[in-house]
């Protein structure tokens, strides 16, 4: 009797990779961009930035794919290329390319740049502008009208979340290794909350200050420390929600001194709204709440608030102090409240409005 063939007993092998892939050649042929081998590359860019280190910390380096780097930098606002490298159009070349690279595009600063040419890859840096007001290059890219600009853009925006994007509104998320899909994007809920935080801010003054505060909470967001924010309305320097933490003596009024540079451009100005930013990250980097005012004032941080007995009892309940402390926020939205924020130290993003 002859037996099995060689192949017979084998364990079946079930790989998302080339699903990944094949999804991946697809959003390029929507780009104008066709090339299996930059599939399989792109490919490999997404899943290593899903969840990146290096010496045991979190990277979140900004990385984008084109063929002519002038018109790329033009695109993206980005200044002062500087090659680092080149290679072949396959796996090896993206991770020494992140090797090499990622740890200098950390925050605002610098981003990664990927040059396809006739043999391969060439990648390194470019220098773009960490101004508040300044839209970033995936911003940028956003709002590119033409899908034929042929340049891609790759952003981690959580824990295994990744933004794919190209010109002319074309986009993909993609959700890799557990991360849950029910609940919305990470960039949705930050639009929520910076459209929280300006809702009672003067029309000409709105779409500035609403950019401002979603690309500083973004950062934050970055950071591997979980975060609470609470939005009041206007009319509110406080609440009786809080019984402890740190509430500033006057409010600090963010929408004045972004009105004051548009106004007078001077340097003064521009660093008074830079130091803003970083008081900011600060105050979101502490614990307990961070609360603002929808009319874009900051008026404290490090604050508490007492979590009722019967909160930890209610059937399907789950989660630590900054789980319950948020669920009380949002018992009060509507009254004492307008918005409130979580970030959670595992990663997850929340926004809830009244």
């Amino acid at each position: 009797m002859t037996g099995p063939g060689p192949e017979a007993g084998s364990p079946l092998i079930l790989s998302f990779r080339h699903l990944l892939t094949e999804s991946v050649s697809a959003f390029l042929d929507e780009a104008d961009m066709t090339c299996p081998q930059t599939a399989d590359a792109l490919s490999e860019l997404l899943v290593t930035l899903s969840r990146y280190r290096e010496e045991g910390a979190l990277l979140f380096p900004t990385a984008f794919l084109g063929d002519d780097l002038g018109a790329m930098m033009e695109l993206l606002g980005g200044h002062d290329p500087i090659p680092l490298g080149s290679g072949p159009r396959n796996r090896a070349t993206i991770q020494r390319a992140l090797k090499q690279c990622a740890p200098l595009g950390q925050g605002r600063w610098w981003a990664l740049y990927l040059l396809r040419d006739s043999a391969g890859l060439t990648y390194g840096i470019f220098r773009t502008d960490p101004f508040p007001l300044a839209d970033t290059p995936l911003e940028r890219l956003r709002h590119a009208p033409d899908r034929g600009s042929r340049v891609v853009g790759v952003l981690q925006l959580a824990d295994n979340i990744i933004e794919l994007r190209g010109g002319g509104g074309l986009c993909r998320h993609v959700y890799l290794s557990g991360a849950r899909i029910d609940l919305e994007p990470p960039s949705v809920v930050l639009d929520t909350l910076a459209s929280a935080v300006t809702e009672q801010v003067l029309p000409s003054s709105r779409e500035y200050a609403r950019g401002f505060f979603r690309r500083v909470m973004f950062e934050v967001m970055q950071s591997s420390h979980g975060t609470l924010v609470a939005v009041l309305p206007r009319e509110r320097a406080g609440s009786a929600l809080f019984v402890d933490g740190i509430l500033l003596p006057r409010p600090m009024d963010v929408v004045s001194l972004l009105d004051r540079h548009h106004a007078t451009q001077d340097g003064s100005a521009g660093s008074a709204v830079r130091a803003a930013a970083q008081l900011l990250r600060g105050m979101m980097a502490t614990d307990g709440i961070t609360v603002l005012r929808a009319d874009g004032c900051i008026l404290g941080y490090n604050v508490f608030v007492r979590h009722p007995e019967t909160l930890t009892r209610q059937p399907g309940f789950f989660g630590g102090a900054r789980r319950r402390t948020y669920e009380v926020l949002c018992a009060a939205l509507g009254n004492e409240l307008a918005a409130a924020f979580i970030r959670s130290q595992d990663g997850d993003v929340a926004c809830r409005r009244a």
